[in-house]
């Protein structure tokens, strides 16, 4: 007998993201509750600040003081709605806006929320919510726009098993009672913790000034913790997990500590120059180009394709063509192909990659699809590269890769008269550069869309899971919070959404660090066998990149998509099968200071494995594990691509699927 999916499917999982765009530019409409007619200013940003008492949040060390714990900040976003004022006269002054994103802690923050409309004249107080009123909350995630405060890959705030979005979110670490760390997460959500704030605001806007006004509001995170409440976190397990199921008593006092944490702190002058006008205009395709008709699945969260590299027919035929061309390597014996083969889901069976002359690589292989939703948050393990096309160049240059210098290959490309042409139809005019190469790579990677599997034919209605597959499922979004009686896998946070990626860079606990946060000693993983990298050899991750301490062990969260047929797993290919990854996650997770709060929240001593008391896990029984194998394989795409087309098709595309200009 086979289970329907229930409609808890239909809303977007739980995932984090960070953003690239830097405020939120909302056009509203005002109107006064009483009083006179109003006029029109210039525009009011308010610029969030986020403070942790008299100090600053401090890039994630734990350092941070309450009145019952030293803490560190790892992620505050939330979502803002219901914005008012009230003038000198009391009269108030609604804003009609349907939602707005702070996020503190994303690569690059977001914390401006302009205003357009709001009337000219002397306030007192500005109020808002924390959170959504529940028409928004509840609505179908997948109609908003890219740039939209709602959309999931932007937010990163939407779960489903409770239905709606977090409206709050404060994650981090802490010292336990025996100096090692243990970790928080804060999700405040549901209709019955919307949270209305009233804060003093004494300001005049608009005037007889033409230029915008700027107010700083700040949230003190310290009073989240000693406010109202006190937040004192413990050895009970009750005490730093909050998901804000109904009756949760913590979720409540959360909820009265955000209402009295921010402040108004006075408006400020701002060099305007450093304003950005909305997203940039897309570059026409080039003359005698053919557009591609590229698709994205329904139920998948609305992304923006480059606006400066328009995808054509012509430019994704080059593009495949030079992915699957071994003149691209020094020794014309690899291609972009030899490590990503596409019947293989994009990557190559190997542990670590192997190159054009037989050097072993660093990292495993990646997959290359549902690239178009990642563009945001950087490519490959540590997200060194922030677009594909300069992702899709690197690997040609490199000396344990391709080894050839882009001169040499352009070269050989150039001696090839159908390349000439090729080029020239691509890109409206003649000339082989490595800039156009990047390019023509980017479009066909852009193309790779993973949306055939079971997995979304139980979505659209049209399959079911077996019995196994759905306990699978419901294992996979559910909570392992045992101190509530809930005993999921806890997976939804970091592969949640139809995506099954957060796209952020996270350490999993697979390597015991030698790092020393505020000089506290971290356990050594019990298991010897396991040999362990010395801090020189090991690889240091996202930490790579930023040249952050707290970043070390830190890598990109992969796509599941097709997660069956990508092993081996991890960064370094150490786990040979999908049971050795849920064992890991289980039973095997090691502490460090980067570890990620929704990982480290789960230590505990663990009686059942000799030696490991500090080791942290989801304890899955062996039917459990089992179970969300079989889940796991019903997001493999069925027929996976064994040899790729250039007739303007995407490969992955559904005939019912939306083209990406229809969902503009």
């Amino acid at each position: 007998m086979a289970f329907r999916l229930p409609s808890l499917l239909n809303w977007s999982l739980h995932g984090f993201l960070p953003c690239l765009v830097p405020c939120t530019v909302l056009c509203i409409a005002a109107h006064a509750i009483a009083g006179e007619p109003v006029r029109i200013a210039p525009p009011l940003s308010l610029h969030f600040h986020h403070v942790f008492g008299s100090e600053p949040l401090l890039d994630g060390n734990v350092a941070l003081r309450t009145q019952s714990n030293i803490v560190s900040v790892t992620r505050v976003a939330y979502l803002l709605s219901n914005f008012a004022f009230t003038t000198r006269a009391g009269d108030r002054i609604a804003i009609d806006m349907p939602a707005a994103l702070i996020d503190a802690t994303a690569r690059v923050p977001r914390e401006v929320i302009t205003l357009s409309s709001v009337p000219a004249g002397e306030y007192t107080t500005l109020s808002f919510d924390i959170g959504l009123p529940s028409e928004l909350n509840h609505a179908d995630p997948a109609q908003w726009a890219p740039t939209h405060p709602l959309n999931p890959s932007l937010n990163n705030l939407h779960w489903n098993w409770q239905g709606g979005y977090v409206f709050f979110a404060l994650e981090g670490r802490w010292v336990q009672a025996d100096d090692t760390l243990g970790g928080y997460v804060f999700h405040v959500a549901t209709n019955e913790h919307l949270t209305r704030v009233s804060v003093p605001a004494a300001f005049a806007h608009g005037g007889t000034a033409a230029s915008p006004t700027h107010a700083r509001i700040t949230l003190d995170l310290a009073r989240v913790f000693d406010g109202v409440h006190t937040i004192a976190l413990s050895a009970d397990p009750a005490s730093h997990p909050t998901h804000s199921a109904p009756g949760d008593a913590l979720a409540a006092k959360l909820s009265a500590n955000l209402a009295q944490a921010f402040s108004f702190t006075g408006t400020f002058a701002h060099d305007e120059s450093e304003t950005t006008d909305g997203a940039p205009e897309p570059v026409p395709p080039p003359p005698g180009t053919t557009p591609y008709a590229w698709h994205a699945p329904k139920h998948f969260p609305r992304v923006a394709l480059p606006h400066d590299n328009p995808l054509t027919r012509e430019g994704v035929a080059l593009g495949e063509k030079l992915f699957f061309d071994q003149r691209l390597s020094g020794n014309n014996a690899q291609s972009c192909a030899s490590c990503h083969v596409p019947a293989q889901a994009f990557t190559d069976g190997k542990p670590l990659a192997e190159g054009a002359y037989g050097d072993v690589g660093r990292r495993n292989t990646m997959t290359l699809f549902n690239l178009a939703w990642s563009q945001d948050s950087g490519f490959t393990w540590d997200g060194r590269k922030a677009r594909i096309r300069d992702q899709a160049l690197q690997p040609i240059e490199d000396a344990r890769e391709m080894r050839i210098a882009l001169p040499e290959a352009i070269d050989k490309l150039s001696q090839d008269d159908a390349y000439a042409d090729m080029f020239e139809q691509a890109f409206g005019s003649q000339g082989i550069t490595s800039d156009r190469i990047g390019l023509a790579l980017e479009q066909y990677l852009l193309t790779l869309v993973a949306a055939r599997s079971k997995y979304d034919r139980v979505v659209q209605g049209t399959d079911t899971f077996t019995p196994q597959e759905q306990r699978g499922f419901e294992l996979f979004n559910a909570e392992y919070d045992p101190a509530r009686g809930q005993l999921g896998a806890d997976c939804f946070h970091c592969h949640g959404g139809h995506l099954f990626t957060n796209h952020q860079f996270v350490s999993n606990g697979l390597d015991g660090s030698l790092l020393r946060d505020r000089g506290l000693d971290v356990a050594e993983p019990a298991d010897a066998s396991r040999e362990q990298p010395s801090r020189a050899d090991a690889d240091p991750g996202r930490a790579g990149v930023t040249d952050k301490l707290i970043d070390h062990g830190r890598f990109k969260v992969p796509t599941l998509r097709n997660i069956a047929k990508t092993a081996p797993y991890m960064h370094d290919g150490r786990f040979a099968t999908l049971m050795d990854v849920l064992r890991h996650y289980s039973e095997g997770v090691q502490p460090s200071p980067s570890l990620d709060p929704n990982l480290a929240k789960h230590l505990r001593a663990n009686a059942r494995i000799p030696g490991s008391e500090h080791h942290a896990g989801v304890n899955l029984s062996d039917e459990d594990k089992a179970a969300l194998v079989a889940f796991l394989e019903t997001l493999t795409d069925e027929p996976l691509p064994a040899d790729q087309t250039t007739d303007g098709e995407p490969p992955a595309a559904k005939p019912d699927d939306r083209k990406h200009e229809d969902r503009e």
